[in-house]
């Protein structure tokens, strides 16, 4: 089977949090990554997430969350996800959390995400029983397959 070639789309976006991100809690608003692919039109784009919890989590994991724009991208900003409105889970960054863990410093990634119009992403700590803290970086690459 050939490789897919991958043409990297746009220069590799970056977010690094302002706050801490609780267990069973999303990121605030002011920690949310935005894609408008209205300009460059990718088609997937990869995430790469680092940070270094204060005690290795034994459970649980880190999801991607996506809040879409109007279907024709319009400039008004969709609500942040919540207890009460959620967002579409884009999927679980890897790896995750086993019962063995003992590593804190980590660097997770999730690959081929679809891309939308315009979407806000935020991060999801699905039940770790530890807070992600604040200065996790958050990065996004926007690619399409070539040839």
């Amino acid at each position: 089977m050939a490789n897919i070639l991958r043409n990297d789309i746009g220069t590799a976006l970056s977010l690094t949090t302002a706050n801490a991100i609780a267990s069973g809690a999303y990121a605030t608003s002011a920690d949310k990554l935005t894609i408008d692919n209205t300009t460059n039109k990718a088609l997937l784009v990869d995430f790469e997430l680092q940070f270094t919890f204060g005690t290795a989590p034994v459970a649980g994991s880190v999801q991607l969350i996506a809040v879409d724009y109007g279907v024709i991208g319009t400039a008004t900003t969709p609500p942040a996800p919540s207890a009460t409105l959620l967002g579409r889970v884009e999927g679980t960054f890897s790896p995750q959390f086993a019962a063995s863990n003992t590593t804190t410093a980590v660097v997770l990634t999730l690959n081929s995400v679809s891309l939308k119009r315009k979407t806000d992403y935020y991060l999801y700590n699905n039940a770790t029983g530890q807070a992600i803290p604040v200065g996790a970086v958050l990065k996004a690459q926007c690619w399409s397959p070539g040839t």
